[in-house]
């Protein structure tokens, strides 16, 4: 039978823990093509070049000391004083689909490229996060 996946099916993780409170994610892979067409061709041709991923997710902002929060993700791009981000703030993310036992992952190794959180009266404080993939992505089982 057909399966037809919502986001109540879906999780992200960071490492090996389930980052809670999510509210959606999104990735993107884009492979950027090379002209090989030559000056008496009439017809252009295109060949594979770099690929690239890339993808963000809405988090609602909260703290739990024992559990993945949103503050493990945001603290990888804000920081005090003058240091910035660094190879230690690479994160591994695992965007996971799950139907019963079936679970679907895209791993990839990925650096925050920018970060936002606000709060709004009679709101819940949500933290935005967009990141940018390195590396050839290790898992994919979809």
């Amino acid at each position: 039978m057909a399966k037809v996946y919502s986001g109540r099916d879906a999780q992200l993780l960071v490492g090996s823990d389930v980052q809670l409170k999510v509210t959606s994610w999104s990735m993107t892979a884009n492979m950027n093509v090379l002209d090989v067409t030559s000056l008496n061709d009439s017809i252009r041709s295109y060949s594979p070049g770099i690929t690239s991923y890339s993808g963000n997710a809405s988090l609602l902002y909260y703290k739990d000391g024992s559990r993945n929060d949103a503050g493990v993700l945001l603290r990888k791009i804000i920081k005090t004083g003058t240091d910035g981000a660094s190879t230690a703030d690479l994160v591994t993310f695992k965007l996971r689909l799950i139907d019963g036992t079936d679970v679907n992952d895209v791993e990839l190794q990925a650096y925050i490229t920018s970060a936002s959180f606000g709060a709004t009266v009679g709101d819940v404080v949500a933290a935005n996060i967009d990141f940018q993939a390195t590396g050839a992505l290790p898992t994919v089982s979809f």
